[in-house]
């Protein structure tokens, strides 16, 4: 199995992180908590961020060091957090991560893929 770049682990976080955002454009909450399968799909895409930069910080971990600004274990700690309370979650604290934390991760993902652009 070939070994997956840092870069490739922050592909999987930010296309999980769009996929989350685009699975409730246009619900409200209300509508969100009464859909099972979108609340398990974007779980799912929070659990899927969390799992690729816990994976990247075992097998890069300089690539975390040089970029400080993605909160590593707020992330890690939200994937770990799915995976614990999976029979527990409440679509409430699933829609305001959703909202309030991904499209910040978003705009640091971009960030930190401008700064490697520049460097090559």
């Amino acid at each position: 199995m070939k070994e997956r770049r840092a870069i490739d682990y922050l592909n999987d976080m930010q296309k999980a992180a769009s996929e989350a955002l685009s699975f409730i454009g246009g619900m409200d909450e209300a509508a969100f908590a009464e859909d099972q399968l979108t609340f398990k799909a974007v779980a799912f895409c929070h659990f899927t961020i969390g799992a690729a930069a816990s994976r990247l910080l075992v097998s890069h971990p300089e690539f975390a060091t040089e970029h400080p600004s993605l909160p590593w274990t707020k992330i890690c700690g939200t994937g770990n957090r799915i995976l614990d309370d999976v029979f527990d979650l409440d679509p409430s604290d699933i829609w305001e991560e959703t909202y309030r934390t991904l499209p910040e991760l978003l705009r640091e993902i971009d960030a930190v893929r401008n700064w490697h652009a520049q460097g090559e």
